[in-house]
């Protein structure tokens, strides 16, 4: 279709040109609008093939949350039947997945990462205990979150136990030009990603408050 838009667009040019007839030049700016408007609904088509191929192949592993990247390369899923977290990444969207999958027990730490500053915190070594996301920095505040009019960059960072690999980073905003923290847009990304936070920070606790209990037993 773009191609057959492409050689109307350079006939009635030409034909312009050679006449001086507006009526023309009319045509052509037309059929170039035209040619937009076709772009865009390719361009949302193919998207929408590309998210549904995404979904599909998630579908495939058991979970009953889940969420997918703005560019469909990374998602994070949670199945609270069998306590399994799985972290799916691949290159480009015509590869397949490549999936990690931890027990729940095996997430050690949580926190919200605005502009690569860390925000939020949750750690099952405590507020004071050891933290590798943490590493001696001071914490983003809520004061310091407001303060920020752009943001460029917003992303969830997990610590889980991998030696090869332990640290997970979900991002659900990026970009060098940064959306307003008072749009919509960002109103909405922000809400997805405390809601994510607050899913791992009751996993985190549920597991400390579980050993604390049995402890308590055994030692009874």
């Amino acid at each position: 279709m773009s191609l057959i838009i492409c050689v109307l667009e350079i006939v009635y040019l030409f034909l312009w040109m050679e006449s001086r007839n507006n009526i023309f030049f009319f045509v052509a700016l037309g059929i170039f609008l035209w040619w937009i408007i076709e772009r865009r609904e390719e361009e949302k088509r193919y998207q929408e093939k590309i998210e549904k191929d995404t979904i599909e192949k998630l579908e495939r592993i058991p979970h009953n949350r889940r969420a997918v990247s703005e560019d469909c390369l990374s998602a994070i899923l949670l199945d609270d039947y069998s306590k399994t977290f799985y972290y799916m990444k691949r290159k480009d969207v015509d590869s397949n997945f490549k999936k990690k999958s931890y027990a729940f027990d095996e997430i050690y730490e949580c926190a919200i990462s605005v502009n690569d500053n860390i925000y939020s915190l949750i750690s099952k070594g405590g507020i004071h205990g050891w933290s590798i996301l943490n590493d001696d920095e001071e914490l983003y505040s809520d004061d310091d979150v407001d303060e920020e009019d752009v943001i460029n960059k917003l992303s969830l960072k997990l610590i889980v136990d991998d030696l090869s690999n332990p640290l997970i980073e979900f991002v659900f905003y990026e970009d060098e030009r940064g959306i307003d923290t008072e749009s919509e847009e960002f109103e909405e990304i922000w809400e997805e990603c405390k809601n994510w936070h607050k899913k791992f920070s009751i996993i985190i606790k549920r597991d400390q408050r579980e050993k604390v209990a049995v402890n308590s037993w055994v030692h009874h």
